[in-house]
């Protein structure tokens, strides 16, 4: 008997509890007024309505710490100290960016914090709408505030000047008395001289902009926390907020404050825009690197083309003096055929003479031809040349003697030594262009203009076997510290207003960077000349090829 009665002493208690249980969920979001948001008139019957439904939702509520389970309709929920967010992580994002002064930190903060918020506004109201079968814009809207006060980011009140309207002049000015944010602020003792609700704002217009299918934003125009009598926030398109809020408030009291606050305007990820015109930027700079490249390029021709136009109009006018001595022997052996006086032995002069001229003809037109040919190895642009595989140490000699006219008139004395194979590479059009700068820097800078040959040495080395080092050393003029620190820096140059362009070594470091994939380094003391050190991945050598 005394087992029945147990159990059935053990079942009215489980009852009890049920009962205790089933009154306690029935008043947990039970509101002590019928208005949870307040709306004008024409709303009130939209709101009441979706109110209805949210209230029986948030009383279908599950709470077990020992599944760490809070659940409200099946999905779980979170509770966060309110001033975690809206001091704590506010003030530790504020120290975290305090290098960049205090405005620009505060500024990055509040973007934080108001990203956060619109994202989590626009994916609740995504949700929501999917479960309540929302179909209406206004319909949508109406379950946002509703779920902004059982969820205690603070009450909304709309004012009747809102048009939440799908177009361009989507207007909603609104109130959330309660916020969380502010009575953070408050509790907290602390007072601060901006709005503080960037949370609320960026919930509210994420929550609108999955309702209507517009780019919204939110401004807080008065905050209880800065001792306005409330929380007041203007939402529009982003184009569009400014012009609402001097529409509205340019005049008065809260314009003036916000203008003395210098309120920003938050646009939903603009972090991510900003990233995207800095790569927009990167790219803009890459394309005016490669013009400064080819005008570089331009530079170095002009220098080329002195020393070159020497070595191709000495053969050209060897070649016209022949021909003018073809045209002689051509002119006398016409006259001998007109008086009949043409003879064997003429003849054989004529064709004797008339002969070594068109050789020298031929032969001086094939080294005036040479000349331009290796003239072109480092004037054209080898930007768009394709890939081919080059032995270095060849390559590098193949362009010293293009530059040979130009070295020959500088006065320089070049020299250069090479161990065993180099190896390929893929890119000869940089190597060359890099070799030329090194001749041309040395004679726009390093030339002693005392009338002595300047000594070059090259040396080509394979320190790894995977890597080349090339060692270009002048025993010119040599550089200061102040100008060695800022040799590479574009458009810097000692030499301004007599042809030098600030452009050459910079051109060198990117070609070496970005065609060559290696790094480049300089040495230089004033009177003791200067060594620029280039190295360079190669491919496998020409024997293994």
């Amino acid at each position: 008997m005394s087992n029945d009665a147990d159990l059935a002493s053990l079942r009215a208690r489980i009852a009890e509890l049920e009962r205790e249980n089933a009154r306690l969920r029935a008043g947990v979001f039970e509101p002590s007024t019928p208005e949870v948001v307040r709306t004008p008139g024409d709303l009130a019957p939209l709101f009441a309505q979706v109110g209805a439904t949210m209230r029986e939702r948030f009383r279908q509520i599950d709470i077990d710490p020992a599944r760490a389970m809070i659940g409200i309709a099946g999905e779980r929920y979170l509770l966060v100290r309110a001033s975690s967010l809206a001091t704590d992580f506010l003030d530790t994002l504020v120290q975290l960016y305090a290098d960049r002064g205090e405005r620009e930190a505060l500024s990055i903060a509040r973007g934080f914090l108001f990203d956060i918020a619109h994202t989590i506004g626009l994916h609740d109201a995504r949700s929501m709408h999917e479960q309540l079968r929302s179909r209406e814009p206004l319909e949508k809207l109406a379950g946002g505030p509703i779920r902004f006060a059982y969820t205690g980011w603070g009450q909304v009140e709309i004012r009747p000047e809102s048009r939440p309207i799908a177009d361009d002049d989507f207007f909603l000015l609104h109130a959330h008395p309660y916020s969380f944010e502010a009575a953070s602020f408050i509790a907290s003792g602390r007072s601060s001289d901006v709005p503080v609700c960037i949370m609320g704002a960026g919930y509210s217009s994420g929550w609108c902009e999955a309702s209507f299918g517009l780019e919204l934003t939110a401004v807080e125009v008065a905050c209880k926390a800065r001792g306005d009598e409330e929380c007041l926030f203007v939402m529009a398109p982003p184009h569009r907020i400014a012009d609402q809020i001097r529409a509205r408030f340019g005049g008065g009291d809260r314009g003036g404050a916000m203008r003395e606050s210098a309120i920003d305007i938050p646009t939903y990820f603009e972090r991510k825009r900003v990233e995207e015109e800095l790569h927009r930027s990167i790219e803009r700079l890459r394309e005016a690197q490669e013009e400064l490249v080819r005008k570089e390029r331009l530079a170095t021709v002009g220098l080329l083309v002195s020393g070159v136009a020497h070595e191709v109009n000495t053969p050209l006018g060897v070649a016209v003096t022949a021909m003018g001595v073809v045209g002689e022997e051509m002119s006398a052996l016409r006259t001998l055929f007109e008086h009949g006086e043409l003879t064997k032995g003429s003849l054989r002069a004529f064709l004797e003479r008339g002969g070594q001229a068109a050789e020298m003809v031929r032969s001086n037109l094939d080294r005036a031809a040479a000349e331009i040919t290796k003239f072109k190895r480092v004037s054209v642009d080898h930007s768009s040349e394709e890939p081919r595989r080059i032995d270095v140490g060849e390559y590098v000699q193949q362009t010293l003697d293009s530059l040979r006219p130009l070295v020959r008139r500088a006065g320089l004395d070049v020299r250069v030594r090479t161990g065993g194979d180099l190896g390929c590479v893929t890119c000869p059009g940089a190597l060359a262009q890099i070799v030329t700068n090194f001749v041309t820097n040395t004679i726009m800078h390093g030339v002693r203009g005392d009338g002595s040959r300047t000594a070059v040495e090259i040396t080509i080395t394979r320190p790894t076997a995977r890597t080349v080092s090339l060692v270009y050393r002048d025993a010119g003029r040599g550089m200061s510290e102040a100008t060695r620190a800022r040799a590479f820096q574009p458009f810097f140059t000692t030499t301004r207003g007599t042809g030098g362009t600030g452009l050459g070594l910079y051109v060198v470091q990117s070609l070496v960077a970005d065609t060559l994939g290696g790094r480049v380094t300089l040495e230089s003391e004033l009177g003791a000349g200067t060594t620029l050190t280039v190295v360079f991945p190669v491919d496998r050598a020409i024997s293994g090829a």
